[in-house]
């Protein structure tokens, strides 16, 4: 961006005096407040008031609303201009627009390309001015008419017409950037401006983390009273050893045989031929036992029934 003045179409009678400024502290602080809402990029408006005997006083001011927006450069669009001259007739019927206002988040003072074509092609009467305002340093100025060209005016001065002398807009210090965060300068804006202040981003993520959480003790909870693990006491046919199973994850685990089962104490079990006994040999026959006499039979008895001769 290059910091020069510029100089409009031929301009008769262009006078080669500095014209006066004399601007309301409101009108500072509502422009304060509408570049600390947006500190990323331009915005804009324009000023109203009265040019006479070579004072500019501006007592009012009418955002632009509808322009258009960027991190270097703002535009006033047809629908910013029918916006404000709505507000300015039915506000001010009788004020005239006296100049422009716009910002310049972090990168100073002064008029770009574009800004002098703005003040050259729509604020080019001599008793219009251009309010430059860097929220990031609070560093402000007025760029004017001075010979039919566009210079920083040294006669300025900032009138407090509400008769306390305090300057209610919140102050910022650095050079070039800004000493709050971005969560502190939506804080600040929304301050000024009577909305409710923003959470700010730490209490945003705890909350997202403290639910998580929770979500998760809560479905571990559930798991574990609505789907309980369970047991079984098996016997394994090969070992006689004691298992015990979980159904869900069908895992077994050996167990001591005194451990008592759903049924209650288990049986010990088979024993196994000792290794020191030799297995018989198939072709061994077992040995016979003796057997007893057989006893001979009883003889008959005669019965006691017969034939008589």
């Amino acid at each position: 961006m290059t910091k020069h003045a510029g100089k409009p179409p031929d301009k008769a009678g262009a006078s080669s005096v500095e014209p006066r400024v004399e601007i309301d502290s409101e009108v500072t602080r509502n422009i304060r407040q509408h570049a600390r809402a947006h500190s990323k990029t331009e915005v804009c408006g324009v000023l109203i008031g009265e040019f006479e005997n070579g004072t500019i006083d501006i007592r009012a001011s009418i955002e632009g609303v509808n322009a258009e927006q960027a991190g270097t450069h703002v535009t006033f669009t047809q629908d910013a201009w029918e916006a404000i001259y709505r507000v300015k007739d039915d506000l001010y019927p009788d004020a005239r627009i006296v100049g422009w206002y716009h910002s310049h988040p972090g990168f100073g003072v002064f008029l770009s390309d574009h800004d002098l074509f703005i003040q050259q092609n729509f604020f080019s009467s001599p008793g219009q001015v251009a309010w430059v305002y860097d929220p990031h340093t609070d560093e402000e100025g007025c760029f004017g008419w001075v010979g039919g060209e566009i210079h920083r005016l040294a006669e300025l001065s900032i009138m407090d017409r509400n008769g306390d002398g305090v300057e209610h807009t919140p102050k910022r210090s650095g050079a070039g950037h800004s000493s709050l965060d971005d969560d502190e300068e939506e804080s600040v804006a929304a301050a000024s401006s009577g909305r409710a202040a923003p959470t700010p981003a730490w209490i945003r993520w705890s909350g997202i983390f403290l639910t998580h959480v929770s979500v998760l003790l809560a479905g571990f909870a559930i798991a574990y009273f609505l789907f309980p693990r369970y047991l079984a006491m098996m016997v394994d046919p090969l070992t006689g050893e004691h298992v015990l199973c979980d159904v869900r994850s069908e895992q077994c685990m050996a167990v001591p045989d005194s451990l008592p089962g759903p049924a209650g104490p288990m049986p010990p079990p088979a024993t196994q031929p000792s290794s020191s006994t030799p297995p018989a040999s198939p072709s061994t026959p077992p040995p016979t036992q003796p057997q007893a006499p057989a006893q001979p039979p009883a003889p008959a008895q005669p019965s006691s029934q017969g034939s008589h001769k």
